[in-house]
C-alpha cells in the first residue's frame, strides 16, 4: 500500500511538472514564445524554457496577427474588443547562438505605425504575411 501511494505521488508530481497549466505556448525560436494565458492575453515573451513561470515581455498584449520564420517574427498588437490602437513589431529571429533577453529586445523594432512597419518590411526583404490569431 505504501509503495502504491508513493508511486501515485511520484506519477502525479511528474505529470504536474511536465504540463503547462494555464498557458498555451507556441515556440517561435531562440527562446521566444507566443504565450496565451486566456483568449485575450496573448503576448510575445522571452523565456529560457517552455512553460516558465515568468518571462521577459518582448511584445505586450494583445497580439492580433503574427507570422514567423527562422529569420524574422512580425506581429500586430492592439485592442481586440474595439479593433483599434494597432501597433506593429519586427523581431530578428536569427542569431549564431541563442540570445539573451536583452539581445532580443535590442533587435526588436516597435511599436511601429503601419506605414513605418511596411517600409521596414520592404527594406529588409521580409517575405512574411501577418495572419490572424483565432
Amino acid at each position: 500500500m505504501k509503495v502504491r501511494l508513493m508511486f501515485i505521488s511520484l506519477s502525479l508530481l511528474f505529470v504536474l511538472n511536465s504540463c503547462c497549466f494555464g498557458a498555451k505556448e507556441n515556440h517561435l525560436g531562440n527562446n521566444i514564445y507566443l504565450s496565451e494565458y486566456d483568449n485575450v492575453d496573448l503576448r510575445i515573451l522571452y523565456q529560457k524554457e517552455s512553460c516558465a513561470q515568468s518571462g521577459v515581455e518582448i511584445v505586450p498584449m494583445t497580439i492580433l496577427e503574427i507570422a514567423h520564420n527562422s529569420e524574422w517574427i512580425i506581429a500586430k498588437s492592439g485592442n481586440k474588443r474595439s479593433n483599434s490602437d494597432f501597433k506593429y513589431w519586427i523581431i530578428q529571429n536569427s542569431y549564431s547562438n541563442i540570445p539573451d533577453a536583452e539581445t532580443v529586445k535590442l533587435n526588436t523594432k516597435g511599436p511601429l505605425d503601419k506605414t513605418t512597419f511596411e517600409n521596414l518590411i520592404m527594406e529588409r526583404s521580409i517575405e512574411l504575411e501577418l495572419k490572424s490569431i483565432k
